[in-house]
């Protein structure tokens, strides 16, 4: 069965998870004041979410993270179990507290101050993942993505052992450098403007200085560079060929946290798959982010397959020369 057919064909997500606890006032933001609103608690995470969309293309996914023995963490697998992803190999810590992310938000929804605790992921060391060495042999294994919420040398490890396809999310400009030593192992990467200046020195303002940095990443050994470029669309690079894709048009009725994480997961699934070209990719890609930002959610609940595909059709492709 093909990839892009779904079906039963797993992969493998080795990353963050956290407990994202995000508060809002009901009305304009007091500084240095008590204020009314509402709070809610939901999954998050880098890692979490690619596997989710993942999932919701019609893949298997054993997602490989590390959890607290707090109800935070219990809560998470549960969570996690019931959208079909696979936690059998997590590892659960039982004296460390689950990964969390604390936000606050103004009356627009911009985020005004955030905290996160991700010590679980900071004090992993590369002997603890020895299980999930062999994972990828599994049978039907096509591919798997890191996050560089886990330690460089966890990475590494990882990278080193893993006989599958492997990809990579930049995630921010303060993880990035733990993919150093991985880089030419990737068979994609994705970053955002940002990330790829970080990585390559280029300043990136317009498509052309974007167009030299994605080459530049492909100079490094890596088979497929995709570089996000926010409302402008998004880069798609193969060390031949560039396409830029463009959205038809945005909701953003939702929120956008996690527009990078769909990209991300769609350019992963359809890099995979030798039945898509680079222009396929980045339809796929864009589209994938334009879904996410009509949710309010950070993986758009309805998102599937056809959905995708029937969006992927909008989305304006340009061949950069």
């Amino acid at each position: 069965m093909n990839l892009h057919q779904g079906g039963a064909i797993p992969w493998i997500v080795a990353g963050g998870i956290n407990m994202d606890i995000l508060a809002k006032p009901a009305c304009a933001f007091r500084p240095g004041d008590s204020n009314p609103g509402s709070i809610m608690e939901r999954p998050g995470g880098v890692g979490y979410n690619i596997a989710r969309n993942l999932a919701c293309f019609g893949s298997q996914v054993l997602f490989l993270t590390a959890l607290g023995g707090d109800s935070a963490g219990t809560a998470l697998v549960r969570h996690a179990e019931e959208r079909g992803l696979d936690l059998s190999s997590a590892l659960i810590k039982e004296s460390h507290a689950t990964s969390r992310y604390l936000a606050v938000h103004d009356g627009e929804g911009d985020i005004v101050v955030a905290i996160n605790d991700m010590n679980i992921f900071e004090i992993m060391a590369a002997d603890e993942v020895a299980p999930w060495i062999k994972l990828d042999s599994r049978e039907l294994c096509r591919g798997a993505v890191l996050d560089p919420n886990l330690p460089a040398p966890v990475l590494e490890s990882l990278a080193e052992a893993f006989t599958v396809r492997l990809y990579a999310d930049a995630v921010s400009i303060a993880k990035i450098d733990r993919l150093s030593g991985v880089l030419p192992r990737l068979y994609g990467l994705k970053v955002n403007r940002l990330e790829a200046e970080h990585l390559t020195g280029i300043s990136i303002e317009k498509i052309e200085d974007a167009a030299l940095a994605a080459n530049k990443l492909c100079e490094r050994g890596i088979r497929y560079v995709c570089v996000s470029l926010g409302t402008d669309g998004a880069l798609f690079a193969d060390g031949s060929a560039l396409v830029l894709g463009r959205p038809a048009g945005i909701v953003h009725d939702g929120n956008a946290t996690g527009a990078g994480d769909a990209m991300a997961a769609a350019f992963a699934w359809a890099a995979n798959d030798e039945a898509f070209s680079l222009e396929d990719i980045a339809r796929y890609g864009v589209a994938a982010a334009t879904l996410a930002v009509e949710s309010d959610e950070a993986v758009n609940p309805a998102l599937s397959y056809d959905l995708l595909l029937r969006h992927s059709e909008k989305v304006k492709i340009e061949v950069i020369k």
